[in-house]
């Protein structure tokens, strides 16, 4: 799968996301596992655990994290695969930075 920049948006770019106010949102978390699936591994489908998000993007944001992917499931961009007492897993349904999704 090839990350696709054409559709990143100009906060990325110069990396000031992390510094906005409600980080990390939704799409930040996108962002972030869409792009690291994309430099990282092979296949087409991108999964992630509400976990790994707080690991990479700080346990400090946890409230954060938990409430964007919310809003990703019920907006459709994501869904629940598996639930476990010590995390979430999830799947990216719609992939706004490649064409393989």
């Amino acid at each position: 799968m090839i990350f696709n920049s054409d559709n990143t948006k100009l906060k990325y770019i110069l990396g000031i996301y992390k510094d906005m106010p409600g980080y990390p949102t939704g799409e930040d978390i996108l962002y972030y596992v869409i792009k690291r699936h994309c430099e990282r591994e092979t296949g087409d489908e991108i999964t992630f655990t509400d976990n790994f998000v707080m690991k990479k993007l700080g346990h400090e944001h946890s409230e954060t994290i938990i409430d964007s992917l919310n809003k990703l499931v019920h907006s459709g961009y994501i869904e629940i695969t598996r639930e476990t007492k010590d995390s979430t897993s999830y799947r990216v349904l719609i992939n706004d930075y490649s064409n393989a999704i």
